[in-house]
């Protein structure tokens, strides 16, 4: 096992998660802003995240605050894996995957064949009725 250095990157399997889902939209020419990430990787259903909700990381992370992953993405951005596309129709900024990320996740999904599990938030009734 090889020792890490204390200022090395490495990417966890939260990372690969992000990446993963930018490559698959990426590849439909698709390209989504940190928000729409996080709201696919958290599973929330709405009209616009409803057509992904057959990506394999939907909701994924359900437990990952909003700032967390925007914290990962942007980390990400300054390490070369993905990158940011303007458009001046909507006057926003949009994630496209890199040649660097697009290897970390060929090489990601050669060694990891399994799918993720996709988890249901828990939902609590606010009243109950107790005997």
């Amino acid at each position: 096992m090889r020792k890490v250095k204390k200022n090395e990157f490495r990417l966890t399997v939260s990372h690969y998660k992000i990446l993963q889902t930018v490559n698959e939209l990426n590849k439909n020419k698709l390209y989504p802003t940190a928000k729409g990430i996080n709201n696919i990787l958290q599973g929330k259903l709405d009209p616009e995240t409803r057509k992904y909700i057959n990506l394999k990381t939907f909701g994924t992370l359900l437990s990952y605050p909003g700032r967390r992953l925007c914290s990962y993405i942007l980390n990400m951005v300054r390490r070369g894996y993905l990158s940011y596309i303007y458009d001046k129709g909507s006057d926003d900024m949009y994630l496209r995957l890199t040649e660097k990320g697009e290897v970390e996740v060929f090489n990601f999904e050669r060694k990891h064949k399994n799918e993720y599990t996709k988890k249901e938030p828990h939902r609590k009734a606010q009243i109950v009725e107790i005997k």
